[in-house]
């Protein structure tokens, strides 16, 4: 019965994943997330607790039954009986036991508490919330983006050491197992390897607590067969293996935390985008001294008297491509506004899609939730907007379509953006370009984005800018600044971004992208053409 109990629950509990889910994809969820936890902590300590009230009287039963007959043992079993029997304070409590006893133990075995359980159980997991599937393989792929990203030192990492910053959060054996499994099955075996790897020392740690060690090698030795196999055969093609799956020689030759050192201690930029995007996402400095140098900070009022008293405090971050931050142009009343605001309209964000006459599509790209104000949601809104305007000197008005509404997205495990422009129409094909709506050809591309922090991120969290060698770092109030289109109206491709995976911590930013045809007398073109 306890059996059929235990794989019923079980069952309950992996229903889950027969339904995509993404509440991993954005940390307001996360927060209910953990309450509801809490529900389920609730309903299983209470089962805990009613068992161990049965077991207490079971447990009382056996321990009268011992002190009846402890000091009456005798070799001679009919003996031993015929002295029990003998005795009127045994007989009372022989018949205390197998009456009144009894009735106590029958009652609670008879009692069905896992039913009960069962029941509460399915009512918790009956949330829209709860986690399914992809939310368990997306946070393990966050994990692994994380480490890829910060270059994390993997027995730093399960030990909860996120960059200097030691937290009470720990894996065991069998979390760095399930993390190397999905490695394994993503095709980053010499991630896989060092995962299980550390799997293997954890569970020698913990005693073969979680999993045992000579499980774990046996998958060990999968992975690295794997491994060389693949860089054999990427070998064969002339073929170059990512970092992520593949080191430079077989793990046969050379274990996998020397390969690892060496790899990080000879990294190169060069032209490598993906490469100055990590770089920049740790904090490396990728500009010269020369053009640090140049770079400043000033206060602007444009001359209007509504800055006079308040002027805008300018931050420099790129000269070309020009990359600005501009401080303090939200208040802490004006961000939970727009948190709260934001907070029901909350969905994963999509990203334009590759397949012909698809709009949008849900991606790994970009992890994160986003929903969209208009300005007629608060009067507040529309004041924010009218602070752009003043700051940037652009018209930003979207009920006249000069800008896109205000976009807001909430990042949660290990959340990002890989880079990418934000211009839309720029480099398409003119079949492309026929299949687009006809007002937003109208409005033209986004010839620039306004970009609210709404939160300091403990760690991780920048824009970065791999082209421009810069990254912004998320300080609340604070918004980053820059042009997608040249003066001539082509698109710049220096303005290469993305947002770097957050680290520890949650990110809030919010978007207004500014659209082109309005812009003619804003920012008309110079006589130079390529610029």
């Amino acid at each position: 019965m306890v059996d059929y109990a235990i794989r019923q629950i079980v069952y309950v509990t992996m229903l889950i994943i027969q339904v995509s889910g993404d509440m991993h994809s954005a940390s307001a969820d996360l927060a209910s997330i953990f309450q509801m936890e809490q529900q389920v902590n609730n309903v299983l300590s209470e089962l805990v607790s009613q068992t161990e009230t049965k077991l207490g009287i079971i447990r009382q039963y056996l321990k009268e039954y011992e002190q009846s007959v402890i000091n009456e043992t005798m070799d001679d079993k009919n003996e031993f009986m015929e002295r029990l029997a003998g005795n009127p304070i045994h007989a009372y409590r022989l018949m205390k036991r197998l009456y009144f006893d009894w009735q106590l133990i029958e009652k609670e075995i008879k009692t069905d508490n896992w039913q009960s359980t069962l029941i509460k159980l399915e009512e918790v997991r009956n949330n829209e919330k709860f986690p399914k599937e992809e939310d368990f393989l997306g946070a393990t792929s966050a994990l692994v983006r994380l480490q890829d990203t910060y270059e994390l030192n993997i027995t730093e990492l399960v030990r909860g050491n996120l960059r200097g910053r030691q937290t009470h959060a720990e894996l065991t054996a069998l979390d760095c197992l399930f993390m190397g499994k999905h490695a394994f099955d993503e095709g980053a075996y010499a991630r896989a390897v060092e995962w299980l790897e550390e799997s293997y020392i954890l569970a020698g740690l913990e005693n073969n607590q979680t999993i045992r060690q000579d499980h774990i090698m046996e998958v060990i030795q999968q992975a690295i067969d794997k491994h060389d196999e693949a860089l054999h055969e990427a070998q064969q093609r002339m073929a170059v293996l990512s970092d992520t799956k593949s080191f430079r020689l077989p793990l046969k030759e050379k274990p996998a935390v020397l390969q690892r050192n060496e790899m990080i201690r000879s990294r190169k930029y060069d032209k490598d985008d993906a490469a100055k995007f990590n770089a920049l996402c740790r904090g490396e400095s990728l500009l010269s001294e020369e053009i640090l140098g140049q770079l400043k900070c000033w206060y602007e009022t444009h001359k209007e008297p509504y800055l006079f008293l308040m002027p805008i405090k300018i931050e420099q971050n790129s000269i070309r491509p020009a990359i600005y931050t501009f401080h303090d142009v939200l208040s802490d009343l004006e961000i939970e506004t727009i948190k709260e605001l934001a907070t029901p309209l909350l969905a994963r964000a999509k990203v334009l899609a590759k397949e012909a006459g698809s709009k949008t599509t849900v991606s790994n790209v970009r992890t994160s939730k986003t929903a969209w104000l208009e300005d007629k949601l608060h009067p507040m809104l529309h004041r924010i907007s009218q602070r752009i305007a003043l700051v940037t000197g652009l018209k930003v008005n979207s009920s006249f379509d000069e800008a896109e509404i205000l976009q807001v997205a909430n990042y949660g495990i290990g959340g990002h953006y890989s880079p990418h422009h934000d211009y839309l129409m720029k480099g398409k094909t003119d079949e492309e370009l026929g299949k687009m709506n006809a007002r937003e050809l109208a409005t033209g591309d986004r010839i620039a984005t306004f970009m609210f922090y709404l939160n300091d991120v403990e760690r991780g969290g920048s824009t970065a800018f791999p082209r421009a060698g810069v990254a912004v770092k998320p300080v609340k109030g604070g918004a980053a600044f820059w042009y997608n289109l040249k003066r001539n109206g082509q698109g710049d491709p220096d303005t290469l971004h993305g947002a770097c995976p957050v680290l520890l911590g949650h990110k809030w930013v919010s978007n207004k992208w500014i659209r082109e045809t309005a812009q003619s007398f804003n920012r008309p073109c110079l006589l130079d053409p390529d610029e």
